[in-house]
């Protein structure tokens, strides 16, 4: 709304009635340009409204569309992979699997044998978790008790020698640990190396298979993933110093490590309770830590992994008695379509299925279950709702600022109100345009073998809303995805080709508002030029009439005097 400076002020109100009326009449003459300046500026703010919100709904329209276009980044229509799990008992879980699009499709009977569980141990009873045990000595955590560490190979079952180099790995030996690492656990490590794209790659396993964190050799961050290698000595920062050459074969190299561990010293003034703490605040060899618990007055430690290369692994020079064992260190076994698995763990199964990874719950033992892979749609049919969505609001909210509407007053006559947009003829056109090109009729040329948007679901309603059609879309994808595509691609390429004239960074619109944004700050400028302007007309006024008002009264004074002089009496006055 157009605005006016305010025409009384502190300093004018103090003036007669008279002159404040005249000072007020002379600021809203002159304040005409300023008036229509700001009339014009309200305009365009209204109009950047409109033109604000039809580029949100129609960019909004044009991600939709391109999200249906095969050479689009964002191209999503495709058919996916569900995973769906049947259990052959009913009321049982027996696994849960999750899934990538590159599984397969099909069938897999998975048979568990056995659950993995983790290596659990215990002392016998004491009176109390807080009664000093009278015992002292060294405890090795992860280690052997010598606080020595070794990286050997393995000669014959069981039996270690020197480390033998060979491949990629030319030599190892035991190095510190980094700060702030922990060491790795006694076991067998494995350096896969890989050739990949024209660079010879490694990275290091353990005796699950899983890759472990190591320093990257690029720096000091740390990575399980696969890296770049460079001939020369290589600090894991995790216990081992390997001499790497490219020059080398890319198989595997395997060593065994022996960790040195950690040591606490048990006091004879210690209780169960603070051997546990102690246990639990040390930091232990990576695979072969486990965590201490107090049960019934019994130290209980529970190894933090499952599987058989992860049992409890510690040098008890306390005598604590350790001698109770309430669970084996074991593997989960099962079958996948009668191939036997074996696995460290129950979860986060990734590398048995391609693209699956699977989960076995905790009823899984002795039981089966079907895992289906099958193709889905799901994705593509949200997709093409969200197109539908989209281009319903876009093309509403357009129609309602194009259209007339008309009414009929109380004097029964008939008033009509124009749009905002109403008349334009670039508007109209989009409209027009983009309605013939999403027509379900209109034949789009392409390889395949569908050329109209109506054999896949798309129609309009009477109000010429577009409407979608789920199970013919879901049918024409499944069968027929090449096909969908290339139809896709014709269609939502000529609506997108119409779009980018007006969405984008680039179209006509973001230009629009761009040229509006400019004709606002000149007309804001003009705003502040005029409002200066009557500002220094208006303080020009109050000085001339305050010089009115001043003369008038010094005339009043004079009037008094005369009077007083010659005994006649005057009502003449001057009064705010």
């Amino acid at each position: 709304m157009a605005s006016t400076i305010q025409s009384v002020d502190v300093s004018i109100a103090k003036l007669a009635t008279t002159f404040q009326t005249a000072i007020k009449a002379t600021i809203e003459a002159e304040s005409t340009p300023l008036k229509k300046a700001q009339t014009l500026k309200d305009d365009l703010v209204v109009r950047s409204s409109i033109y604000t919100d039809i580029k949100a709904n129609f960019d909004g329209l044009q991600s939709a569309v391109q999200a249906l276009i095969s050479t689009q980044a964002s191209f999503g229509l495709s058919m996916t992979r569900k995973a769906t799990v049947s259990p052959t008992t009913t009321g049982t879980t027996v696994l849960s699997a999750t899934n990538t699009d590159s599984a397969a499709v099909g069938e897999y009977d998975i048979t568990v044998g056995l659950l993995a569980k983790s290596n659990i141990k215990s002392t016998s009873g004491v009176s109390s978790a807080d009664v000093a045990l009278n015992k002292s000595g060294d405890f090795w955590l992860g280690g052997d008790g010598t606080g020595l560490a070794a990286l050997q190979t393995e000669t014959t079952p069981g039996e270690y020698g020197t480390f033998a180099g060979g491949n990629s790995v030319t030599g190892a030996v035991e190095s510190t640990v980094a700060t702030g690492k922990r060491e790795l656990g006694t076991g067998d490590y494995t350096m896969q190396v890989r050739d990949y794209n024209g660079m010879r790659q490694f990275r290091m396993v353990n005796a699950d298979g899983d890759a472990v964190s190591v320093r990257s050799q690029s720096g000091s961050s740390y990575t399980s993933a696969w890296q770049s290698m460079t001939s020369g000595t290589y600090d894991t920062g995790r216990g081992q110093t390997l001499t790497l050459s490219t020059d080398g074969s890319a198989e595997s190299s395997t060593f065994h490590y022996t960790a040195a561990g950690k040591k606490i010293s048990i006091a004879v003034t210690d209780s169960l309770r603070t051997i546990a703490a102690a246990i639990n605040a040390a930091t232990q060899p990576e695979g072969r830590d486990f965590k201490a618990s107090i049960v019934s007055n019994q130290l209980v430690l529970s190894g933090a992994q499952t599987g058989v290369n992860h049992s409890l692994l510690y040098s008890d020079g306390v005598g604590l008695g350790l001698d109770t064992v309430l669970s084996s260190a074991r593997n989960a076994t099962f079958k996948v379509n009668g191939m036997d698995i074996t696995k460290a763990g129950n979860s986060n199964l990734s590398d048995v299925i391609e693209g699956v990874t699977l989960n076995l719950a905790s009823d899984a033992e002795n039981k089966t279950a079907r895992l289906s892979i099958g193709a889905n749609s799901d994705k593509a049919v949200g997709l093409m709702n969200t197109l539908v969505s989209k281009f319903n609001t876009a093309l509403t909210h357009l129609q309602g600022k194009l259209t007339s509407t008309s009414s009929v007053g109380a004097d029964g006559k008939t008033k009509y109100t124009h749009g905002p947009l109403s008349g334009d003829t670039v508007f109209n056109s989009l409209r027009t345009d983009i309605f013939a090109r999403m027509s379900p009729s209109r034949v789009y040329s392409n390889s395949g073998s569908l050329s109209r948007l109506s054999e896949i679901g798309l129609s309009f309603d009477k109000d010429m809303k577009l409407t979608f059609d789920s199970a013919i879309f879901s049918a024409a994808i499944t069968n027929s995805p090449t096909d969908v595509t290339a139809l896709m691609d014709a269609g939502m390429g000529d609506v997108n080709s119409l779009l980018a004239r007006y969405s984008g960074s680039s179209g006509a619109l973001s230009k629009t508002l761009t040229s509006i944004t400019d004709q606002k700050t000149s007309y804001e400028k003009r705003i502040t030029k005029y409002n200066d302007a009557l500002a220094v007309r208006k303080q020009a006024l109050y000085t001339q009439y305050l010089g009115y008002q001043n003369q008038l009264a010094e005339y009043g004074r004079t009037q008094q005097l005369f009077d007083a002089f010659y005994g006649t009496t005057s009502t003449t006055s001057i009064s705010g």
